[in-house]
């Protein structure tokens, strides 16, 4: 549901706060050993680094650090 939270701008700040939990524990648990690029040539035993991961922290951390905007449902909970 952190997604969906975010797209409506709902309680956005912690729910992107929890996907980069996740991501972080994506990253130490399934793609670390990978390395950083994703596997573009579907190489078998090969999986994806953590590139993409990474990516989705660095937009989450937009939202924790600038909110979630002027038409979110924050701004009727939080002016």
């Amino acid at each position: 549901f952190g997604g969906l939270a975010v797209l409506v701008g709902l309680l956005a700040r912690p729910a992107a706060l929890g996907l980069i939990l996740v991501m972080l524990a994506a990253i130490t648990k399934v793609h670390w050993r990978h390395g950083f690029f994703i596997n573009w040539t579907m190489a078998p035993g090969r999986g994806h680094g953590y590139e993409f991961n990474v990516a989705l922290i660095a937009m989450a951390l937009s939202i924790v650090i600038g909110g979630a905007g002027a038409i979110s449902l924050d701004r009727l909970i939080v002016p």
